[in-house]
């Protein structure tokens, strides 16, 4: 690993914290599934920054970060469509159990990359569905930032490449809660 890389992939991941810490501020639910998705991207964003700055802190966090980044690939989608579900608690255990499952098998091992893209495009689709059903603009966003997020990035190559599409995916999904949450104040006039 070069030193300019790392310390690109760092800063990559210190962005993604500040997205995910506005995303964690804004929750104002008892519920488990809404801080799920932004508090997932955090821990990863500073597992991340660790991981990449590890030989400054003469630390090896390559173990932390393998299951920060699998719980960052299979686990928000899950909980943010888990969250937009909570009225249909089948439904909502349904999307969790699609993130669940993968993750589950990625950390005894067994990942298996199709499963979970299946998993993940599934969460799409259905984020899609719900952008429809709902009129909302930002889940049509948040998806486009998962597909980029997911599967494109890994075409790309550059490690930093993946912690700005999750810090985008994360920015998309906030206005989506802060759409799905703030009724009480009417929407700005249309110019």
């Amino acid at each position: 690993m070069g030193n300019e890389d790392d310390l690109n992939a760092s800063i990559a991941h210190v962005v993604l914290c500040c997205v995910a810490g506005r995303g964690i501020s804004a929750v104002r639910s008892n519920s488990f599934t809404p801080p799920g998705m932004h508090a997932n991207l955090f821990i990863h964003g500073v597992i991340g920054f660790l991981h990449y700055q590890s030989n400054t802190f003469n630390s090896d966090f390559k173990p932390a970060y393998n299951i920060s980044y699998k719980a960052s690939r299979y686990l928000p989608l899950p909980c943010l469509m888990a969250d937009l579900y909570r009225g249909n608690n089948n439904l909502s255990i349904v999307h969790l159990a699609s993130g669940v499952i993968p993750f589950v098998l990625a950390l005894a091992g067994k990942d298996d990359r199709d499963l979970g893209n299946l998993m993940i495009a599934g969460n799409i689709i259905s984020l899609c569905h719900y952008s429809i059903e709902h009129k909302n603009e930002w889940g049509w966003c948040t998806a486009g930032a998962a597909v980029f997020a997911y599967f494109l990035t890994a075409q790309m190559g550059p490690k930093v490449m993946y912690p700005l599409g999750l810090a985008l995916m994360e920015y998309c999904a906030y206005r989506v809660f802060y759409l799905q949450r703030d009724t009480t104040q009417p929407p700005p006039p249309r110019s």
